[in-house]
């Protein structure tokens, strides 16, 4: 079965054959979703949830949820992707299964809130903490070169990128687990800490908060759903590469957490936000502290070169649409979307030297939520063809656990932090109205399924 175009317009085709651009296994597909994922949150986050009250238990239990609710996402959405395999993440699942407006609203979303920002903050975070090595570091007109020069690398080559990928993300775990290794060893462990638990917070707002915090870090969990089109044999490899990134990313995050609470006391912990760097310094001193300091930077790489390979993907797919100019579409000879990753560079580079990140953490965590929230729940209508593949372990109950948490999410992050979260409502009107003026009506597509026979 095929999927029919939702746009009204269809971009140039791509320059090169579909079966020639899937040249993604299991381990660079795995490899894009593990360094999507851990960023800037894990170094930062626990720090922020013991000043909200959390204790060290309640920390643990907020990861461990966390980690929970990314599997269940990376389920459904690898049930979705397995069926339609093409690139674009949100905006082709939900141009085809929900409404093209939402698809393309979802695009803008992704573009914007999803991959230049974060890209950005990424960038700044790297070069903060080399910033603690090198006096007078130049944060800023080193991330917009790091993003250029990354960009490049992207623009040659999908497999070049894909070894590069793979190569970033096996420092980066290797990374982990000596930070984890050497602290575990290092630290006189204190079990007491992990059983420290406050049940009252558990109802309150702030504990809302922790765990929208904590969505954030775990956010990147779908990012091989953006590469579709470029992974070899995706009705397997899509599926497997969510799941198996997303399940080494929450073991990794509980047991850096347990590194943390073996290494420092609880109150010591409290609004600190480089929470790694704070071990180590407790752990191997001033000389520690700045190599870890280092070595994050390092890992936070990873991250960067991720969704600069991923994100323009999105940008692609809806040129093809006809919903972005159609350079954006054309490929290069060896398959890359050249135009389309400097067009995101480009915008991530101006976030670099134009804003603050601070507040946007509530901002993208809530926006990302609500597209994942909807193409999560447009595998309830996929599930209507009888003869899709099948992947999802434990529908309904995964799906249902995702949507619940979202909406509980949501709910919280309105009333608790009204601002941010009016803002990314805001956004989402402005977006949706742009769409309505340049398209000049809403565009039905037929809601069906694809087969692929690679």
């Amino acid at each position: 079965m095929s999927v029919a175009p939702p746009s009204p317009s269809a971009g140039n085709p791509p320059s090169i054959s579909e079966s020639g651009r899937r040249v993604l296994t299991i381990f660079p597909a795995s490899a894009v979703v593990v360094s999507s994922m851990v960023g800037t949150g894990i170094f930062t986050t626990t720090g922020l949830m013991v000043a909200m009250g959390a204790g060290g238990g309640d920390i643990l239990i907020a990861w461990t949820v966390g980690g929970i609710v990314a599997l269940c996402g990376a389920m459904c959405y690898g049930e979705i992707g397995a069926n339609l395999p093409r690139s674009g993440g949100e905006y082709f699942y939900l141009s085809r299964l929900l409404h093209p407006s939402l698809g393309v609203i979802s695009g803008w979303v992704s573009l914007v809130v999803g991959f230049a920002a974060p890209v950005a903050a990424s960038a700044i975070a790297m070069h903060l903490y080399l910033g603690r090595i090198v006096p007078s570091w130049p944060v800023r007109s080193m991330a917009v070169l790091t993003i250029l020069l990354l960009s490049i690398l992207h623009s040659f080559d999908v497999r070049l990128g894909g070894r590069v990928q793979s190569s970033l993300i096996a420092v980066q775990i290797t990374l982990f687990v000596a930070f984890i290794v050497g602290a575990l060893v290092r630290s006189d462990v204190n079990r007491q800490s992990f059983i420290q638990f406050n049940p009252s917070f558990w109802s309150s707002s702030a504990f809302a908060v922790v765990l929208i915090f904590v969505s954030f870090a775990y956010s990147g969990w779908n990012a091989a759903a953006y590469v579709g089109g470029e992974i070899h044999r995706p009705e397997r490899t899509l599926p497997r590469s969510l799941l198996l990134g997303a399940g080494l990313v929450a073991a990794l995050y509980v047991l850096v957490n347990v590194s943390y609470l073996s290494a420092v006391p609880l109150a010591e912990l409290s609004g600190v936000k480089e929470v790694a760097y704070e071990t180590a310094l407790r752990l191997w001193g001033t000389t520690g502290g700045n190599l870890v300091s280092g070595l994050i930077a390092l890992t936070l790489l990873s991250p960067v070169s991720a969704m600069i390979m991923i994100g323009p993907r999105v940008l692609e797919a809806m040129a093809v649409d006809g919903f972005m100019p159609s350079s954006f579409a054309k490929l290069n000879r060896r398959g890359v979307p050249s135009t389309a990753v400097f067009v995101q560079a480009a915008l991530a580079a101006l976030f670099v030297v134009t804003l603050s990140f601070g507040p946007l953490l509530i901002y993208i965590g809530f926006t990302l939520t609500i597209f994942a929230a909807l193409t999560v729940l447009s595998l309830f209508r996929l599930r209507k063809d009888p003869n899709i593949k099948r992947v999802c372990v434990g529908y309904p109950v995964t799906p249902l656990i995702f949507l619940a948490f979202a909406l509980w999410a949501t709910v919280w992050s309105i009333s608790s932090q009204p601002v941010p979260t009016l803002l990314a409502l805001a956004t989402l009107l402005i977006v949706y109205a742009g769409h309505a003026v340049t398209t000049g009506r809403n565009v039905k597509s037929d809601i069906k399924t694809e087969n692929n026979s690679e």
